[in-house]
């Protein structure tokens, strides 16, 4: 099996594994490439839900400043268990389908952000649980679930808050807005090999903003 972490993320486990089960713990965002191995399933637990898996691969988000946690899943299979679930339900999910769970407030309808998401495909499962069909026409390199996997940053219509909390992450700083109306601006695009100064002297063309 083959982890790779996003930028401010950690996984923990016991070594070794135990022979009936291999578990993780997951603090940020995470891709996963597992090893097939069906006397010993793959459980990857975060702060409000766990993923088992036999062999796959997948992303997971749960950064604990985040109100969702998400997974997306690339080929295979995974189940999606929600923490303290009185009834042990559970979600299923199948290739280009991604997840959202919503831990603040589990009745609220949660969308993903972006423009790549339509009405049509999205529905809800559970209390608080999300799930969308991804595009299948974009490769991997330009999905922002996944993008980050390829040292890219991927921006699909979201707010300037939201790309300023990625950019905190991926370039380690902290950014602290003087106006709350330039966090509404909105930005569709790809950050690759660009520095932080680079990638807001680029965001400032469009947002009209100044920074220091």
């Amino acid at each position: 099996t083959q982890v790779s972490l996003n930028a401010g993320s950690k996984i923990s486990w016991l070594n070794p594994f135990n022979n009936t089960i291999r578990e993780v713990h997951l603090t940020g965002e995470a891709y996963f490439d597992v090893a097939h191995d069906p006397n010993r399933p793959f459980i990857v637990h975060t702060s409000g839900i766990d993923i088992k898996v036999l062999g796959t691969a997948f992303t997971v988000k749960s950064y604990p400043s985040d109100n969702t946690i998400e997974a997306t899943l690339l080929r295979g299979s995974i189940e999606v268990i929600k923490h303290h679930d009185p009834d042990g339900s559970s979600v299923i999910l199948r290739p280009s389908q991604k997840m959202v769970f919503n831990k603040q407030q589990q009745t609220e309808t949660v969308r993903p952000s972006g423009t790549d998401v339509k009405p049509t495909t999205v529905r809800i499962i559970k209390s608080g649980i999300l799930v969308s069909n991804l595009p299948q026409n974009k490769p991997d390199s330009l999905r922002k679930e996944t993008s980050w996997v390829y040292n890219k940053l991927v921006f699909d219509g979201v707010r300037l808050d939201e790309v300023a909390s990625k950019l905190e992450r991926w370039y380690n700083v902290q950014i602290v807005f003087k106006n709350e109306r330039v966090k509404q601006y909105r930005y569709k695009g790809v950050f690759e090999n660009e520095s932080v100064e680079q990638a807001l002297d680029a965001l400032k063309l469009i947002g009209r903003f100044e920074y220091r």
